[in-house]
């Protein structure tokens, strides 16, 4: 028996109430990405006091203010070669979005006892550093008091400074150095091209098809974009990036090295996000190799 079709006002009910549907829930994602609401998942940070490892143990506690005064805390973790601090190059650790530096110092703890000194700081929020993380461009600025930071040390070298950054910290690093030129190099690990597309890739894998896209654009702004950050520097650059990253996809470093001027990717077969030290133990000395070319004495 064949059912009888709707009459027209039955049909125009049907698409107005849809419409009301889709309607509502584009305004709340309007009103999430405008609150910033959508941002605050990039950040997870662990409060609380933090305790070097016992190989780091006479890391020394640095205090130091963000831009808008906001008090800072890291790590000063000098040369264990023997080289006197002032006389070795200094790479600042801008770590990535979960925990504090005591969860990611194990991602750089092999550079002292390879002569560097080692500088890693929390962002407001995170560790013992006061205030909260919420926005990409606050925590761009606690970068930039790092590097004023250690500039502004006697025992810290100016002209041999460089960078390690890692996920999210990559995100913040490229965008501080972009704009630094003391920076004179750095390693750039398993970071993402844009926040927007960060989010779309999230959703939606890799290449992010045109709903994740859309989605993302209501959700988040895409100021600061690590991919328009690489494009302004011309120092070098070392991208780090596992094939089989699960949480910011090999195709976000690939795109990041096309976009960049001085940049060379290492692609790590089979290396996932946080564990590239653990599987591929030629990343030690790829990091190692790299600063020490690139932060020679001048």
């Amino acid at each position: 028996m064949n059912q009888r079709p709707p009459n027209r006002s039955s049909r125009l009910r049907w698409f107005l109430s849809r419409g009301v549907v889709v309607l509502v829930a584009t305004s709340l994602l309007l009103a999430l990405g405008s609150s910033g609401c959508m941002e605050k998942l990039f950040y997870y940070p662990t409060r609380g006091e933090t305790i070097p490892p016992p190989h780091l143990a006479d890391a020394q506690s640095v205090w130091f203010p963000s831009a808008d005064g906001t008090r800072l805390h890291g790590w000063l973790i000098a040369a264990a070669d023997g080289t006197p601090p002032q006389h070795a190059a200094t790479i600042l650790h801008v770590h990535g979005n979960a925990g504090n530096i005591e969860s990611h110092v194990w991602f750089t703890e092999h550079l002292p006892p390879a002569g560097f000194n080692l500088f890693i700081f929390d962002y407001r929020g995170y560790g013992r550093s006061e205030g909260s993380a919420r926005r990409r461009g606050p925590l761009i600025e606690d970068a930039n008091a790092a590097v004023d930071a250690l500039l502004s040390r006697p025992d810290v070298d100016p002209s041999r400074l460089g960078m390690y950054a890692q996920s999210l910290g990559g995100a913040i690093g490229l965008n501080v150095m972009a704009d630094r030129p003391q920076v004179r190099a750095a390693v750039i690990e398993s970071a993402f091209t844009s926040w927007r597309e960060m989010a779309a890739s999230a959703v939606g894998g890799d290449p992010p098809g045109r709903v994740s896209r859309f989605m993302a654009g209501l959700l988040i702004g895409d100021d600061h974009r690590p991919a328009d950050a690489v494009a302004r520097i011309d120092r070098p650059i070392l991208l780090l990036h596992g094939t089989a990253d699960s949480i910011v996809p090999v195709g976000h470093g690939r795109r990041l090295a096309a976009a960049g001027r001085t940049v060379q990717l290492v692609e790590l077969d089979g290396g996932d996000h946080n564990s590239l030290r653990a599987t591929h133990p030629e990343v030690d000395r790829l990091m190692i190799e790299f600063f020490r070319r690139e932060l020679a004495p001048q």
